[in-house]
Protein backbone atom coordinates (compact mmCIF):
# COMPACT_ATOMS: atom_id res chain seq x y z
CA UNK A 1 0.00 0.00 0.00
CA UNK A 2 1.03 3.65 -0.87
CA UNK A 3 1.59 6.53 1.62
CA UNK A 4 2.07 9.56 0.88
CA UNK A 5 5.45 11.13 2.11
CA UNK A 6 7.00 15.05 2.38
CA UNK A 7 10.51 14.93 3.14
CA UNK A 8 12.48 18.52 3.04
CA UNK A 9 15.92 19.69 4.49
CA UNK A 10 19.36 19.68 4.08
CA UNK A 11 22.79 18.10 6.27
CA UNK A 12 26.05 19.91 5.96
CA UNK A 13 29.08 17.91 7.00
CA UNK A 14 31.26 20.42 6.86
CA UNK A 15 35.12 19.04 5.68
CA UNK A 16 35.98 17.50 2.97
CA UNK A 17 36.87 14.12 4.58
CA UNK A 18 33.32 14.02 6.47
CA UNK A 19 31.17 14.84 2.78
CA UNK A 20 33.28 12.36 1.09
CA UNK A 21 32.96 10.13 3.37
CA UNK A 22 29.47 10.15 4.10
CA UNK A 23 28.90 10.21 0.26
CA UNK A 24 31.04 6.81 -0.10
CA UNK A 25 28.87 5.59 2.78
CA UNK A 26 25.75 6.10 0.62
CA UNK A 27 26.79 4.11 -2.42
CA UNK A 28 27.53 1.32 -0.25
CA UNK A 29 24.85 0.60 1.76
CA UNK A 30 22.50 1.88 -1.43
CA UNK A 31 24.14 -1.05 -3.23
CA UNK A 32 24.30 -3.75 -0.35
CA UNK A 33 21.66 -3.02 2.39
CA UNK A 34 18.50 -1.24 0.07
CA UNK A 35 19.55 -2.27 -3.35
CA UNK A 36 18.34 1.55 -4.76
CA UNK A 37 14.81 0.99 -2.78
CA UNK A 38 14.53 4.54 -1.54
CA UNK A 39 12.44 7.42 -2.27
CA UNK A 40 15.77 9.44 -2.87
CA UNK A 41 18.14 7.84 -4.68
CA UNK A 42 19.30 10.05 -7.24
CA UNK A 43 23.16 10.81 -6.05
CA UNK A 44 23.49 13.53 -8.81
CA UNK A 45 20.62 15.74 -7.49
CA UNK A 46 21.04 14.81 -3.40
CA UNK A 47 24.57 16.26 -3.09
CA UNK A 48 25.97 19.22 -3.78
CA UNK A 49 30.16 18.75 -3.92
CA UNK A 50 30.85 22.63 -3.81
CA UNK A 51 28.70 23.63 -0.81
CA UNK A 52 29.60 20.15 1.02
CA UNK A 53 25.70 19.45 2.03
CA UNK A 54 23.06 16.69 1.36
CA UNK A 55 20.07 18.41 0.34
CA UNK A 56 16.43 17.51 0.02
CA UNK A 57 14.23 20.39 -1.74
CA UNK A 58 10.41 19.65 -0.63
CA UNK A 59 9.66 16.36 -2.07
CA UNK A 60 6.34 15.32 -2.20
CA UNK A 61 5.62 11.89 -3.31
CA UNK A 62 3.76 8.11 -2.84
CA UNK A 63 5.50 5.14 -1.76
CA UNK A 64 5.82 2.26 0.24
CA UNK A 65 6.43 1.59 3.68
CA UNK A 66 9.53 -0.41 3.09
CA UNK A 67 11.25 2.58 0.49
CA UNK A 68 9.73 5.21 3.60
CA UNK A 69 12.18 3.20 6.36
CA UNK A 70 14.71 2.92 3.81
CA UNK A 71 14.92 6.48 3.50
CA UNK A 72 15.11 7.91 7.05
CA UNK A 73 17.02 4.52 7.92
CA UNK A 74 20.00 6.02 5.36
CA UNK A 75 19.38 9.51 5.84
CA UNK A 76 19.59 9.13 9.61
CA UNK A 77 23.12 7.47 9.48
CA UNK A 78 24.33 10.16 6.63
CA UNK A 79 23.71 12.39 9.73
CA UNK A 80 26.08 11.27 11.85
CA UNK A 81 28.79 12.70 9.46
CA UNK A 82 27.49 16.06 9.41
CA UNK A 83 27.77 19.09 11.73
CA UNK A 84 25.16 21.52 10.70
CA UNK A 85 21.39 20.80 8.99
CA UNK A 86 18.33 18.77 9.70
CA UNK A 87 15.80 17.16 7.93
CA UNK A 88 12.35 16.80 8.11
CA UNK A 89 10.09 13.81 6.85
CA UNK A 90 6.89 12.59 7.15
CA UNK A 91 4.37 10.30 6.41
CA UNK A 92 0.48 10.99 6.45
CA UNK A 93 -3.16 9.56 5.75
CA UNK A 94 -6.03 11.86 4.52
CA UNK A 95 -3.70 14.61 6.52
CA UNK A 96 -2.97 12.67 9.26
CA UNK A 97 0.52 12.16 10.44
CA UNK A 98 1.54 8.13 10.58
CA UNK A 99 5.08 8.56 11.43
CA UNK A 100 7.86 11.60 11.99
CA UNK A 101 11.30 11.80 12.01
CA UNK A 102 13.52 14.78 12.57
CA UNK A 103 17.07 13.98 11.22
CA UNK A 104 19.61 16.02 12.72
CA UNK A 105 23.58 15.29 13.07
CA UNK A 106 24.17 13.85 16.53
CA UNK A 107 27.76 12.88 17.49
CA UNK A 108 30.25 13.71 19.53
CA UNK A 109 31.63 15.95 17.84
CA UNK A 110 31.69 19.32 19.29
CA UNK A 111 29.77 21.61 16.66
CA UNK A 112 27.34 18.91 17.39
CA UNK A 113 27.49 18.92 21.16
CA UNK A 114 27.17 22.74 21.69
CA UNK A 115 24.74 22.98 19.60
CA UNK A 116 22.47 20.60 21.35
CA UNK A 117 23.47 22.31 24.43
CA UNK A 118 22.54 25.67 23.67
CA UNK A 119 19.23 24.68 21.95
CA UNK A 120 18.62 23.00 24.89
CA UNK A 121 19.44 25.72 27.39
CA UNK A 122 17.78 28.87 25.19
CA UNK A 123 14.59 27.61 26.45
CA UNK A 124 15.49 27.43 29.96
CA UNK A 125 14.75 30.15 32.58
CA UNK A 126 17.92 31.61 34.48
CA UNK A 127 20.69 29.58 31.25
CA UNK A 128 20.52 32.62 28.76
CA UNK A 129 24.31 32.86 29.68
CA UNK A 130 25.18 29.44 29.51
CA UNK A 131 22.91 28.93 25.85
CA UNK A 132 25.29 31.74 24.48
CA UNK A 133 28.20 29.98 25.25
CA UNK A 134 27.21 27.14 23.52
CA UNK A 135 25.82 28.62 20.58
CA UNK A 136 28.92 31.05 20.24
CA UNK A 137 31.21 28.11 20.56
CA UNK A 138 29.08 26.56 17.89
CA UNK A 139 29.62 29.22 15.74
CA UNK A 140 33.34 30.17 15.75
CA UNK A 141 34.06 26.17 14.72
CA UNK A 142 31.52 26.19 11.68
CA UNK A 143 29.71 29.81 10.90
CA UNK A 144 27.81 28.06 8.76
CA UNK A 145 25.65 27.01 11.10
CA UNK A 146 22.01 28.09 10.25
CA UNK A 147 20.09 26.35 12.86
CA UNK A 148 22.65 28.14 15.53
CA UNK A 149 22.09 31.70 14.26
CA UNK A 150 18.30 30.96 14.69
CA UNK A 151 18.26 29.43 17.97
CA UNK A 152 21.14 32.61 19.14
CA UNK A 153 18.57 34.93 17.43
CA UNK A 154 15.31 33.86 19.56
CA UNK A 155 17.61 34.28 22.61
CA UNK A 156 18.71 38.03 22.08
CA UNK A 157 14.71 38.68 20.58
CA UNK A 158 13.87 37.31 24.10
CA UNK A 159 16.67 39.42 25.91
CA UNK A 160 15.23 42.77 23.75
CA UNK A 161 18.61 42.56 21.89
CA UNK A 162 16.55 43.71 18.86
CA UNK A 163 19.82 44.58 16.68
CA UNK A 164 22.08 41.08 17.57
CA UNK A 165 18.39 39.19 17.03
CA UNK A 166 17.89 40.80 13.70
CA UNK A 167 21.81 40.09 12.71
CA UNK A 168 21.63 36.55 13.69
CA UNK A 169 18.16 35.54 11.78
CA UNK A 170 19.25 37.45 8.64
CA UNK A 171 22.69 35.42 8.94
CA UNK A 172 20.73 32.55 9.58
CA UNK A 173 18.50 33.47 6.32
CA UNK A 174 21.66 33.90 4.18
CA UNK A 175 23.02 30.30 4.84
CA UNK A 176 19.88 28.77 4.63
CA UNK A 177 17.54 30.72 2.38
CA UNK A 178 15.05 27.86 3.45
CA UNK A 179 14.72 28.26 7.19
CA UNK A 180 10.99 28.78 7.96
CA UNK A 181 11.78 29.55 11.68
CA UNK A 182 14.60 32.40 10.94
CA UNK A 183 12.12 34.21 8.44
CA UNK A 184 9.29 33.96 11.40
CA UNK A 185 12.26 35.26 14.26
CA UNK A 186 13.06 38.19 11.90
CA UNK A 187 9.14 38.89 11.06
CA UNK A 188 8.81 39.02 14.78
CA UNK A 189 11.44 41.65 15.54
CA UNK A 190 10.04 43.77 12.23
CA UNK A 191 6.19 43.34 14.25
CA UNK A 192 8.18 45.02 17.54
CA UNK A 193 10.29 47.61 14.82
CA UNK A 194 6.46 48.48 13.85
CA UNK A 195 7.96 47.78 10.05
CA UNK A 196 4.75 45.86 8.98
CA UNK A 197 6.03 45.49 5.52
CA UNK A 198 9.23 44.06 6.18
CA UNK A 199 7.62 41.38 8.76
CA UNK A 200 5.02 40.25 5.92
CA UNK A 201 7.91 39.75 3.71
CA UNK A 202 9.68 37.10 6.19
CA UNK A 203 6.08 35.57 7.48
CA UNK A 204 5.19 34.97 4.14
CA UNK A 205 8.63 33.33 3.02
CA UNK A 206 8.10 31.41 6.68
CA UNK A 207 4.74 30.07 5.25
CA UNK A 208 6.56 29.39 1.95
CA UNK A 209 9.41 27.14 3.41
CA UNK A 210 7.44 25.71 6.26
CA UNK A 211 4.70 22.70 6.36
CA UNK A 212 1.12 23.08 6.93
CA UNK A 213 2.21 20.29 9.25
CA UNK A 214 4.30 22.52 11.44
CA UNK A 215 3.46 25.03 13.71
CA UNK A 216 5.34 27.52 12.90
CA UNK A 217 3.50 27.55 9.89
CA UNK A 218 0.34 28.61 11.63
CA UNK A 219 2.28 31.33 13.98
CA UNK A 220 3.30 32.79 10.41
CA UNK A 221 -0.33 33.22 9.04
CA UNK A 222 -1.84 34.50 12.65
CA UNK A 223 0.77 37.01 12.85
CA UNK A 224 0.53 38.10 8.88
CA UNK A 225 -3.09 38.34 9.83
CA UNK A 226 -2.14 40.80 12.57
CA UNK A 227 0.02 42.99 10.41
CA UNK A 228 -2.29 43.24 7.38
CA UNK A 229 -4.84 44.53 9.95
CA UNK A 230 -2.46 46.68 11.33
CA UNK A 231 -1.35 47.80 7.30
CA UNK A 232 -5.24 48.03 6.85
CA UNK A 233 -5.46 45.18 4.34
CA UNK A 234 -8.38 43.40 5.69
CA UNK A 235 -9.16 41.00 2.64
CA UNK A 236 -5.30 39.52 3.04
CA UNK A 237 -6.10 39.39 7.02
CA UNK A 238 -9.43 37.63 6.15
CA UNK A 239 -7.56 35.31 4.49
CA UNK A 240 -5.23 34.46 6.83
CA UNK A 241 -7.80 34.75 10.25
CA UNK A 242 -10.16 32.21 7.91
CA UNK A 243 -7.28 29.42 7.11
CA UNK A 244 -5.89 29.70 11.00
CA UNK A 245 -9.19 29.43 12.55
CA UNK A 246 -10.17 26.83 10.38
CA UNK A 247 -7.62 24.76 11.82
CA UNK A 248 -7.91 21.98 14.37
CA UNK A 249 -5.21 21.99 17.32
CA UNK A 250 -4.13 20.16 19.76
CA UNK A 251 -3.87 20.88 23.50
CA UNK A 252 0.25 20.48 22.61
CA UNK A 253 0.19 22.95 19.88
CA UNK A 254 1.48 26.22 20.88
CA UNK A 255 -1.31 27.52 18.45
CA UNK A 256 -4.30 26.19 20.60
CA UNK A 257 -4.22 29.10 22.97
CA UNK A 258 -4.48 31.77 20.22
CA UNK A 259 -7.62 30.32 18.91
CA UNK A 260 -9.97 32.59 20.93
CA UNK A 261 -7.81 35.45 20.06
CA UNK A 262 -8.06 34.58 16.57
CA UNK A 263 -11.85 33.94 15.92
CA UNK A 264 -12.46 37.79 17.20
CA UNK A 265 -10.40 38.96 15.35
CA UNK A 266 -11.58 37.48 12.40
CA UNK A 267 -14.96 38.39 13.44
CA UNK A 268 -14.06 42.14 13.56
CA UNK A 269 -12.27 41.82 10.36
CA UNK A 270 -15.46 40.49 9.47
CA UNK A 271 -17.51 43.22 10.15
CA UNK A 272 -15.61 46.13 8.57
CA UNK A 273 -15.71 43.75 5.45
CA UNK A 274 -19.65 44.09 6.03
CA UNK A 275 -20.18 40.27 6.18
CA UNK A 276 -21.71 40.44 9.16
CA UNK A 277 -23.55 37.24 8.97
CA UNK A 278 -19.68 35.59 9.49
CA UNK A 279 -18.90 37.90 11.47
CA UNK A 280 -21.56 36.87 13.92
CA UNK A 281 -20.59 33.40 13.88
CA UNK A 282 -16.70 34.23 14.44
CA UNK A 283 -17.64 35.82 18.01
CA UNK A 284 -19.87 33.01 18.88
CA UNK A 285 -16.92 30.88 18.23
CA UNK A 286 -14.68 33.37 20.17
CA UNK A 287 -17.43 33.42 22.86
CA UNK A 288 -17.24 29.43 23.40
CA UNK A 289 -13.57 29.82 24.14
CA UNK A 290 -12.71 30.76 27.67
CA UNK A 291 -9.15 31.70 28.06
CA UNK A 292 -6.06 32.06 25.74
CA UNK A 293 -3.02 34.12 24.62
CA UNK A 294 -4.24 37.79 25.05
CA UNK A 295 -7.69 37.09 26.11
CA UNK A 296 -10.56 39.01 24.90
CA UNK A 297 -12.66 39.48 28.17
CA UNK A 298 -16.54 38.41 27.73
CA UNK A 299 -17.92 41.58 27.98
CA UNK A 300 -15.92 42.86 24.85
CA UNK A 301 -16.76 39.41 22.84
CA UNK A 302 -20.47 39.62 24.10
CA UNK A 303 -20.76 43.61 22.56
CA UNK A 304 -19.24 42.75 19.32
CA UNK A 305 -21.42 39.48 18.58
CA UNK A 306 -24.43 42.68 19.64
CA UNK A 307 -23.05 44.63 17.02
CA UNK A 308 -23.12 42.16 14.43
CA UNK A 309 -26.45 40.77 15.27
CA UNK A 310 -27.84 44.03 15.26
CA UNK A 311 -26.16 45.25 10.95
CA UNK A 312 -27.46 41.64 10.03
CA UNK A 313 -30.90 41.97 11.01
CA UNK A 314 -30.91 39.10 14.34
CA UNK A 315 -32.37 39.30 17.51
CA UNK A 316 -30.83 39.15 20.26
CA UNK A 317 -28.36 42.05 19.90
CA UNK A 318 -30.20 43.77 23.02
CA UNK A 319 -29.78 40.38 25.42
CA UNK A 320 -26.11 40.61 24.75
CA UNK A 321 -25.38 44.09 25.91
CA UNK A 322 -27.23 44.06 28.73
CA UNK A 323 -25.04 40.83 30.14
CA UNK A 324 -21.68 43.09 29.13
CA UNK A 325 -23.45 45.68 30.82
CA UNK A 326 -24.20 44.23 33.97
CA UNK A 327 -20.34 42.96 33.42
CA UNK A 328 -19.15 46.26 33.31
CA UNK A 329 -18.17 47.48 29.90
CA UNK A 330 -19.15 50.86 29.14
CA UNK A 331 -19.11 50.70 25.27
CA UNK A 332 -21.97 48.65 25.87
CA UNK A 333 -24.03 50.57 28.24
CA UNK A 334 -23.33 53.26 25.54
CA UNK A 335 -24.64 50.82 22.66
CA UNK A 336 -27.82 50.89 24.85
CA UNK A 337 -28.63 53.78 24.93
CA UNK A 338 -28.08 54.71 21.41
CA UNK A 339 -30.84 51.95 20.63
CA UNK A 340 -32.99 52.56 23.60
Amino acid sequence: MLQKVIIQGNLHFGTERSYEKAVRMYEHRLEAYYKSELVTKDQEELFNDDELTLEVPRLVTQTSDKYWKNTVDILSYLAQFAVAGKICAWMLEDGKILDYHLIEPDSEKTVVRNYHKGKKLVNEEGKAEDAFKALNRVLKKYDKHSQAYERRGHLNYLLGNTDEALHDFSKAIHIDRENADAYHGRGRVYVQQSNYQKAIENFENCAKNALALQPVYWMARRLLSECYMQTGNLVKAEFNLKLFTKRPFEREDPNYTWKQWAFFKYGKVLLELEKFDEAGKAFDQALAIEEGHQSISKPERLTFRGIAKLKSGSKGYLSDWKEAARLGYDKAETLLKEHA
